[in-house]
């Protein structure tokens, strides 16, 4: 290697060559900013502390190779990546196995297979990967997150560990200027991706390192010595600090999960962060409060108790099901604090200064990688624990369901007297409004009280098992438009030749109708052509994607090349549908019912043909899948009840729409739910996913009931092709 050694930046002295009592400061500080965000304190951007770590890991971590490299011309990886073992590995792995253990026995059944694996990936390094590819952010996930969640920066960090000394010294060579050069292009390189990525897949944006190695960059640059302290004027870099510092504060105040994270707000704590370091060895600076005992003491037990404080506050709300009170959480997060400072005492000092600390890398290395592979056992194996649990539940279920009567899935015009329902039980009616002869509609559904417990169907489909992944097709065919596509796919069902099309249109609330449209289009010899995007509801109007935290451009660059290509190429019967929840337009002038109906009317008014406006279906704000497995003796407490599904704002958009469109509206919500309760299990099947859309095996079963709502409409294309009249008839569906 080079002898072109760099020479040590006057930021890495301390007391000695390694420490920095003030760092160790700035570290509590960032510890705390988390820990109180994740109690639910009012600190809003609280999730810039990992930022912070960011920063310090880079200039510590650069500062320590630079600093081996200068004093032997060379730096050994073995050595590097023993360190790092004996500084990381034992906390993590106590927390690990007891967050993999409390989890199994504190968490719903269906929710432990997944939580098993987040601990493996978490053990693997490799968790910050595993939930960039898990749908929602970082902030949506907070609201049913993992216990293992916050294995994501560890896991980004313990990345940078494995390219960092290749950077430096294979491809730099470890000179300074080299180093430098290096440590730039990273920054520019990795700030950049960091904008791109914040813009178009938020997740990688947040959970990956090309997205993060900016603010790593940056604490580098700090320990190669870019930055000439000791040419600064001291009296400036102190009240530079003390900005620094109070920017860092106000950060945490004002940046929130509202805003694109981490883009260009990412930028303020990470300078704050960059400035507190290079100001805090300055007399009269910020390091003078950095360094005070309180502070340093939870800089010193920040790595165990950012480990320690998340499955602590967020195990006995997943137990619970439930939010816990303020007083509980900070309780918590105190306790936590205790946990963490034993687990300092007790596992991380002694493995960083014990006798193990002196054991030679080729014992530490091997060790390391045997207390990783344990930890992927344990998730293992109480995975297989937990899908055995899951077959038990199962099979009580089918030992418990007596066999049901005749189905009668819908009431009858004259009104029901009895329904035989899920396992045999039957509904008897409470005072409700009695449907009006013909077909009724989402607002006429009876009130029916179950009489006696309702078991979950013996052997349901989809299973218990599989209920979550049971979705349509057309997400897996690539006929589905993720976020970031914009031009429609050219996809094809049912049979390609036939001669009527049928164009499904709208998000995931279309899609989920698709197994239906499919089964009915198989059958009927139709050709049918979905065109769906994930979260874009077809209305005339800028909207945001509540992920991206910006405006959904790419939705309404597709909403018109799909208008495009259907006027282009008319389609028989065109039907919308989306999600009557998650619409939220930009300009805050068009939140409104009302006029977020009429955007949909204009929309709808560009389609060619028959176009028809389908009723959103409801939903609830728990997991019925999960909740399905937690009560498979009496479903009843999973049943849908009429409020809040049918909320005042429930159906309003499409009332609207219709009335300013002319277009009908397929109001197919009593096959969902023939009466309520609205039962989440029926006929053998399990009626939901999530807690919103339809399982593929219940849409698939629809496929007589979308037959009877589109046969007048099939009836009249048919008579107009033979030179006949069409049928008159009044709009369906309330107006």
């Amino acid at each position: 290697m080079t002898t072109d050694r760099p020479a040590e930046s006057p930021l890495a002295r301390g007391s000695d060559a390694t420490f920095r009592p003030d760092v160790e400061g700035l570290r509590g500080v960032a510890v705390l900013l988390v820990v109180l965000f994740h109690a639910g304190l009012p600190v809003a951007g609280g999730f810039i502390g990992v930022d912070v770590f960011f920063v310090i890991s880079g200039f510590l971590i650069t500062g320590l190779l630079l600093r081996e490299h200068g004093r032997s011309g060379r730096v050994s990886y073995a050595r590097f990546y023993a360190r790092r073992v004996r500084r990381l590995l034992p906390a993590a792995v106590a927390v690990l196995m007891v967050t993999l253990v409390a989890a199994y026995v504190l968490l719903g059944v269906l929710d432990r297979p997944e939580v098993m694996a987040d601990g493996a990936s978490a053990a693997l390094s490799v968790a910050n990967i595993r939930f960039a590819l898990a749908a929602g952010d970082y902030f949506t996930t907070v609201t049913q997150p993992s216990p293992f969640l916050h294995f994501w920066s560890l896991g980004v960090e313990e990345q940078f560990y494995l390219v960092w000394p290749a950077i430096l010294f294979l491809v730099a060579g470890g000179g300074r200027r080299r180093v430098t050069l290096a440590l730039v292009v990273v920054l520019v390189a990795s700030f950049g991706a960091n904008l791109w990525l914040t813009q178009s897949v938020t997740n990688w944006a947040f959970y990956s390192l090309p997205g993060r190695a900016w603010q790593l960059a940056a604490g580098g640059l700090l320990a190669v010595g870019v930055v000439s302290v000791d040419r600064l004027p001291k009296a400036a870099l102190a009240v530079a600090g003390w900005g620094a510092l109070v920017g860092l504060v106000v950060s945490a105040l004002l940046i929130s999960s509202d805003l694109a994270y981490p883009g260009f707000p990412a930028v303020a704590p990470t300078v704050a962060a960059v400035i507190l370091i290079i100001s805090g060895p300055v007399t009269n600076g910020p390091g003078v409060l950095l360094s005070t005992a309180p502070i340093r003491f939870l800089g010193r037990i920040s790595y165990s108790l950012y480990l320690w404080h998340w499955p602590i506050l967020i195990l006995p709300a997943l137990a619970l099901g439930a939010p816990l009170d303020l007083a509980v959480r900070i309780l918590l997060a105190l306790a936590a604090i205790v946990v963490a400072a034993a687990s300092w005492r007790f596992i991380e000092e002694p493995f960083r200064r014990g006798s193990f600390a002196l054991a030679r890398p080729r014992r530490v290395l091997p060790a390391g990688a045997a207390a990783i592979v344990a930890v992927v056992v344990l998730a293992g194996a109480l995975d297989v624990g937990s899908t055995r649990a899951i077959d038990d539940i199962a099979r009580a279920a089918d030992e418990a369901t007596p066999t049901p009567g005749p189905a009668s899935p819908v009431p009858s015009d004259s009104g029901p007297s009895a329904i035989p329902s899920a396992g045999g039980a039957t509904q008897v009616p409470t005072d409700s409004p009695t449907p009006s002869a013909g077909p009724i509609t989402w607002d006429q559904i009876p009130d029916l009280a179950v009489a006696g417990k309702l078991p979950l169907p013996a052997h349901p489909r989809p299973s218990l098992r599989n209920a979550r992944l049971d979705a349509e097709s057309v997400w897996h065919d690539g006929c589905g438009a993720q976020v970031a596509v914009t031009k429609p796919p050219a996809c094809v069902y049912g049979n390609k030749r036939g001669d009527l099309t049928v164009a499904l249109v709208g998000d995931s609330h279309a899609a989920q109708w698709m197994p239906a449209f499919e089964a009915l289009a198989t059958a009927s010899g139709w050709r049918l052509v979905p065109y769906v995007k994930l979260s874009c509801p077809f209305m005339d109007v800028a909207v945001q994607h509540l992920d991206l935290k910006r405006e959904y451009t790419e939705c309404a660059v597709w909403r018109d090349k799909v208008i495009a290509t259907l006027q282009a190429r008319p389609p028989d019967i065109t039907v919308v549908s989306m999600s009557h929840m998650g619409i939220l337009p930009t300009d805050v002038a068009n939140r409104d019912l009302t006029l977020e109906g009429q955007a949909i009317g204009r929309s709808l008014d560009k389609l060619p043909g028959l176009v028809l406006l389908m009723m959103d279906n409801p939903r609830v704000d728990y997991d019925i899948p999960a909740c399905l497995a937690a009560h498979v003796t009496d479903i009843r407490p999973c049943a849908i009840k009429r409020d809040p599904a049918f909320s005042d704002s429930f159906a309003v958009r499409e009332q609207v729409a219709a009335r300013e469109s002319g277009v009908p509206i397929l109001d197919l919500i009593v096959a969902i739910c023939p009466a309520m309760p609205c039962q989440m299990a029926r006929d053998g099947m399990i009626l939901y996913r999530d807690n919103h859309h339809l399982s593929a095996t219940f849409s698939a079963s629809l496929a007589s009931a979308l037959q009877e709502a589109l046969r007048p409409y099939v009836l009249d294309i048919e008579r107009n092709r033979a030179g006949g009249e069409p049928t008159p008839r009044a709009t369906p569906g309330p107006q």
